[in-house]
């Protein structure tokens, strides 16, 4: 038998290590024992929109719908030159720390770049499905000069008729 994992393991969570450690016998608990207990579907379902988001195709550009407007893709194709790649780079970028405000006082930064990187799996997978003719590159960062973890995604190409990524 062999055991295939599509995310590593979630890793300082001090929320759910303090709630395992309630339980006198802590066998059998696990994360989905946490879920069970402690999670609210609607909030897990609301989050499911930053897994798989909406987008809008434009001008040969794919582009999270939750960042888009004309103001904003005038601006970011003209810090770009018109290059559609850098565009959907600029406007495409999530900051993570962004998405959760006053909640994520006490967080630690590992959580959070744990998070952009389970992000950045679900996106891949998502614009494969909906955009399989073309070739995408989501890039996770973590710099003190970009704000913390962010996420993004862009084109890098297109797929020939009959090619397979």
């Amino acid at each position: 038998m062999k055991r295939v994992n599509s995310i590593p393991s979630v890793t300082d969570n001090p929320a759910y290590c303090s709630w395992k450690k309630q339980w006198s016998s802590q066998e059998g608990l696990d994360v989905y024992s946490y879920i069970f207990d402690q999670c609210q579907p609607e909030h897990i379902l609301l989050f499911s929109k930053m897994l798989f988001p909406d987008f809008v195709v434009k001008e040969g550009g794919v582009f999270l719908a939750r960042n888009f407007s004309t103001e904003v893709l005038d601006r970011c194709s003209g810090l770009a030159s018109g290059d559609i790649s850098k565009t959907e780079k600029l406007l495409n970028v999530v900051r993570i720390y962004d998405v959760f405000g006053q909640v994520a006082a006490g967080v630690s930064d590992d959580v959070f770049l744990q998070l952009c990187n389970v992000i950045g799996f679900a996106w891949r997978m998502v614009l494969k499905e909906k955009f399989p003719e073309k070739v995408f590159c989501v890039e996770v960062t973590n710099s003190e000069q970009n704000y913390g973890p962010d996420i993004t995604f862009y084109q890098v190409g297109s797929l020939s008729p009959g090619a397979e990524a």
